[in-house]
């Protein structure tokens, strides 16, 4: 509390032009003096000016730990908890996530069972871009799922939740997307994967909004929310109010994204392309198909027998378009699981011969 007062004195003296800014919270003025002497001699600062820069200066201390009246929280919303599952070549399986929620795990196991899905995949990607909630209980029942051993996966205040021991469950890499507008429960399944070893996190930064929050009503109706309980992934991860790093950081902005999330395959313009007014293909390459020798032969033979350049079948063809996914966390996270792919079946290799010496 000293330290809160201490930040709020320090605010309302830079407000008014005491050079207080490098002084220790020892040396500051105690508050209700400083708010006195501004009240009595500085006439031009009205009450409602001191009240309003103390609270301010005081939530800013407190960042995270408490919202303010309409500040946005990580409430249950009509999200539906899994918003888009689809195989991304070669064969990697993405599931987007718009909110954590009881209703999660049941149907990402769903997922997880589906043949048409997960047969001949190398990687799950699961997308927690713009994904919210506040059920620290679904958070932990999903990353369940994805967690063979007996680890500990997340504490909100009532005791850790562990993983329980499974004799066959998902064996293959994971990767976990977020965003700035990762909040929430949502940060804490991110967290919860990668303090198990289990998920590669990337993208930005989280929102910082990973705590257990309680509802505390104002004078003039309005609530503040005040967290009460912060959340642990793994042994001692705690999650705090500077959110959640990601492994790997792709800087993209949040506009960007959700265009991106509409559409993986479009290609968003710069300024100076934008403005350039050039006609431009978007989201697709078309490649043109090298001929094989026997198409080479029949065009040889029939220029050879008299025919003409208009009758001869055509040098080239153009092959269907092919389409390269343009987000670039996307497009990060699809190149990990081809690489891991890649290495795992040469570490197996590597490990049976060194076996068999």
């Amino acid at each position: 509390m000293f330290r809160r007062i201490a930040a709020c004195s320090l605010f309302l003296a830079t407000a008014v032009g005491i050079q207080a800014d490098t002084l220790p919270p020892a040396h500051l003025p105690p508050l209700s003096e400083l708010r006195d002497l501004l009240r009595n001699h500085v006439k031009d600062l009205p009450e409602a000016e001191l009240d309003a820069v103390a609270a301010q200066a005081l939530l800013e201390r407190v960042q995270g730990r408490i919202l303010a009246p309409g500040e946005s929280f990580n409430e249950e919303s009509d999200q539906a908890a899994i918003q888009e599952k689809r195989v991304f070549e070669p064969g990697c399986l993405y599931v987007r996530i718009g909110q954590v929620s009881l209703g999660l795990a049941p149907q990402l196991a769903a997922v997880l069972r589906d043949t048409n899905l997960v047969t001949g995949t190398r990687g799950l990607i699961l997308d927690l871009r713009f994904a919210g909630g506040s059920d620290y209980a679904g958070a932990a029942n999903a990353a369940n799922l994805l967690v063979a051993g007996d680890v500990p996966l997340l504490d909100w205040g009532d005791g850790s939740v562990r993983a329980t021991p499974k004799e066959s469950g998902w064996d293959l890499p994971v990767t976990v997307l977020v965003n700035h507008e990762t909040r929430g429960a949502a940060e804490a399944l991110a967290a919860a994967l990668r303090a198990a070893h289990v998920g590669l996190v990337l993208g930005n930064r989280t929102a910082g909004k990973a705590a257990v929050y309680r509802e505390i009503p104002l004078a003039d109706g309005r609530r503040l929310r005040l967290a009460t309980a912060r959340i642990r992934a793994g042994e001692n991860s705690l999650l705090g109010p500077e959110g959640l790093q990601p492994d790997i950081a792709v800087k993209v902005s949040a506009e960007d994204e959700r265009a991106y999330l509409s559409d993986p395959f479009t290609r968003i313009l710069s300024k100076a392309e934008s403005s350039s007014g050039t006609n431009q293909v978007i989201g697709t390459v078309s490649v043109r198909r090298r001929l094989t020798e026997a198409e080479l032969v029949r065009q040889r033979r029939a220029l050879a027998d008299g025919g003409t350049p208009s009758n001869v079948p055509p040098a080239t063809a153009l092959e269907p378009a092919l389409k390269i996914v343009r987000d670039p966390v996307l497009g990060r996270a699809l190149d990990l699981i081809k690489g891991l792919a890649v290495l795992k079946p040469a570490q197996s290799s590597s490990s049976s011969g060194t076996g068999g010496k």
